[in-house]
């Protein structure tokens, strides 16, 4: 669905896409620990479609927005930008600034968990009961917020 949706919006400039980011605001999160300036670095990693997630980044203060471009011929298993693919587009994205590892990991579900595998620190937002036990069977300790 989504390479269906992606190749539509490709080159249509009727779609409005920050009119849609707008209407999102009603649905996001306050998180206190994205507030100030308690990180180096902030990326905005998401399986989301780059052409409205990268105005979410600039608008939220990301540095940078790692998402689902659309692509150019057909579709491929790894064109979406999620779990190894996420993990590795981060690893790519932070070794270019000689970085070498995720300190901390803000997410919602278990599909990132290749990237919660290597972050520092692990802090879940409005996790389901399967993310939480999951991430348990893993051994991994994460906060709630």
């Amino acid at each position: 669905m989504k390479f269906i949706i992606l190749k539509a919006v490709r080159g249509n400039d009727k779609i409005n896409c920050k009119a849609f980011v707008s209407s999102l605001s009603k649905y996001k999160n306050q998180l206190q620990i994205m507030e100030g300036a308690s990180f180096d670095i902030k990326v905005l990693a998401t399986a989301a479609p780059n052409c409205y997630s990268k105005i979410i980044a600039l608008q939220e203060g990301f540095d940078v927005c790692l998402a689902t471009n659309t692509p150019i011929n057909n579709y491929q298993q790894d064109f979406e930008n999620v779990k190894e693919v996420k993990k590795q587009s981060v690893i790519n994205y932070l070794q270019s600034l000689s970085i070498d590892h995720v300190d901390t990991i803000v997410t919602d579900h278990y599909d990132d968990l290749p990237l919660i595998k290597i972050a520092k620190q692990v802090i879940l937002v409005n996790p389901s009961k399967e993310t939480q036990n999951i991430l348990k069977q893993n051994q991994i300790f994460f906060n709630i917020v």
